[in-house]
């Protein structure tokens, strides 16, 4: 039985890719690619950096990105999230992002993160059952997609 179990764990953690500490990920729905990513097992949710962040109408939020576009996008909900700055009310947004040419549909935060090196946050909310982190390791996802 003991050795049944380690086999179901072992073939378990081989069905999931493994990501390192960062990486650079694709946002096609917002058109963004090769966007810098810090893998954050510690955050709940992902989040992009975005400057002047303002709420347009009811439903819809207006924001600069790094590359000096605007984004406009449908508000998917608004909640308070706890991060090294302290308690922020952020917008989220449903988008997808491309992890080793796999799509993953999910909700993301966004927040000013210019005082630090990584344009999007990678969390929990696509990590979970889906990847190993391998905090030694760096841009898997990217060198993959370049060898393809």
């Amino acid at each position: 039985m003991k050795i049944l179990f380690i086999f179901l764990i072992t073939l378990n953690l081989y069905s999931k890719e493994i990501l390192g500490a960062v990486d650079r990920l694709d946002l096609p729905l917002l058109n963004l690619y090769d966007v810098s990513t810090r893998i954050d097992t510690g955050a709940n949710s992902s989040s992009l950096h975005c400057m002047n962040i303002k709420k347009i109408d009811n439903d819809f939020v207006k924001c600069e990105l790094s590359n000096k576009t605007y984004l406009i996008e449908k508000i998917s909900k608004t909640k308070d999230v706890k991060s090294a700055n302290g308690i922020q009310k952020r917008f989220f947004i449903k988008t997808q992002i491309i992890i080793f040419q796999k799509t993953y549909t999910t909700e993301i935060s966004l927040s000013n993160r210019s005082n630090l090196s990584y344009d999007f946050l990678l969390g929990r909310n696509i990590l979970e059952g889906n990847f190993i982190v391998d905090v030694s390791e760096k841009d898997l996802s990217y060198n993959n997609k370049q060898k393809n």
